[in-house]
C-alpha cells in the first residue's frame, strides 16, 4: 500500500492496524500474567481475616488476561490488514517523542529547570527554526520562570541538578 498524497507525502504503511492490535494484546497478556504472578507471590488467597493483600489485584489480573486473550483472537482473525500509520507520519511522531524521552533521561542528571531550557532552546531551534538568540533566551526565560513559581512562590521542590545545588537549592 504505497502512494503519494496531494502534498507530496509518503504514504507507505509503517504498519498495519491488525500488527499493532496484535503487538498491544501480547503487551497487556504479559502485563496481567505479571499481576497475577505477583499476587500470587504476595498471597491471593481468602485467609481467616479476610482477603490478602494479593486477592483482588490477582483477579483484575486475570479479567485483564481473559479479556486480552479475546481481543487477541479477533485480531489474529481479522483478515483485512488496513493501515494504522504512514511512515510519514510516524517519522513526525517521533520527531516529537524521540527528544521527549532525550530530555527525561538528562532530567535525571541535570534537573528540570537546566534541562528544560536546554530542551525548549533545541526544539525550538531545530523544529520552529527561531534564532539562537531566540530559542536561548526563551528556553532560560521558561525555566527562570518555573522555577521562580514553583521553588521560590509555591514552595514545591522538584527534581533538581547540580546547578540549583551550586546555588545553594
Amino acid at each position: 500500500m504505497e502512494h503519494e498524497t496531494p502534498g507530496g507525502e509518503d504514504e507507505t504503511s509503517a504498519a498495519s492496524t491488525r500488527t499493532l492490535e496484535v503487538v498491544t494484546a501480547l503487551f497487556f497478556l504479559a502485563l496481567g500474567a505479571i499481576v497475577m504472578w505477583d499476587s500470587l507471590r504476595i498471597g491471593a488467597d481468602w485467609s481467616s481475616d479476610g482477603p490478602q493483600s494479593g486477592y483482588f489485584p490477582f483477579y483484575v489480573g486475570l479479567l485483564m488476561t481473559i479479556a486480552t486473550l479475546a481481543n487477541l483472537q479477533h485480531a489474529l482473525r481479522y483478515a483485512h490488514s488496513t493501515s494504522f500509520v504512514s511512515r510519514a507520519k510516524l517519522k513526525l511522531v517521533l520527531a516529537i517523542f524521540l527528544p521527549c524521552l532525550v530530555y527525561l533521561g538528562f532530567m535525571q542528571f541535570l534537573g528540570l529547570y537546566l534541562s528544560s531550557a536546554i530542551f525548549i532552546a533545541v526544539f525550538m531551534r531545530w523544529q520552529g527554526k527561531f534564532s539562537v538568540l531566540k530559542s536561548s533566551l526563551s528556553g532560560v526565560g521558561v525555566s527562570i520562570a518555573l522555577f521562580l513559581m514553583f521553588e521560590i512562590w509555591f514552595k514545591v521542590p522538584l527534581l533538581k541538578g547540580p546547578l540549583e545545588a551550586a546555588l545553594g537549592y
